[in-house]
């Protein structure tokens, strides 16, 4: 369990940093400084992008991924020290869960199919991948739902062992 710890406190420093990175190269593009800085690394148009909604929506789901990696921390420290059936563990792998049916909400459906309808002049020019939504949902939607039942299973065992424990 130390060394799922270990791994997890990696990726999300790793990632933490590298987020830290891109969002001062995103404030250098906002003031443009160094001077000319969107023309150098050759964003032209893109600049406009780094003012959306859209980029925000980005930004929280990075956030939100954030917050998962800290509780399955929290979870696997719990598991190191021999704390399964703790409430605790219960509640982290409960909000790990609806935490990943976030993203999905946010950057699937919101991001990729609501934005490009709203920004393009007619429905009919945009056609939705239905295939690759149902790839994506199936992933972070059944992961969502894997982790909220492994949560409440969590719970009943608790109480299940608190019973257990009063019986004696």
């Amino acid at each position: 369990m130390k060394l799922l710890k270990n791994l997890i406190s990696i990726i999300y420093y790793l990632f933490l940093i590298t987020w830290i990175l891109v969002e001062i190269m995103v404030i250098m593009i906002w003031t443009d400084t160094p001077k000319n800085l969107a023309e150098d690394l050759k964003l032209e148009n893109d600049v406009v992008y780094y003012s959306t909604f859209q980029f925000f929506l980005e930004n929280l789901t990075m956030i939100l991924f954030f917050l998962i990696l800290l509780r399955m921390k929290k979870v696997a420290s719990q598991f190191a020290l021999k704390k399964y059936f703790t409430s605790e563990n219960a509640k982290n792998i409960r909000l790990i869960g609806w935490l990943s049916i976030s993203i999905f909400i946010i950057q699937d459906l919101i991001i990729e199919y609501i934005f490009p309808l709203t920004n393009s002049i007619s429905a009919i020019v945009y056609e939705p991948n239905i295939v690759q939504l149902l790839v994506q949902m199936s992933f972070k939607v059944f992961f969502g739902i894997f982790l909220l039942g492994i949560g409440k299973a969590f719970e009943l065992g608790l109480k299940q062992q608190q019973e257990n424990e009063l019986t004696i």
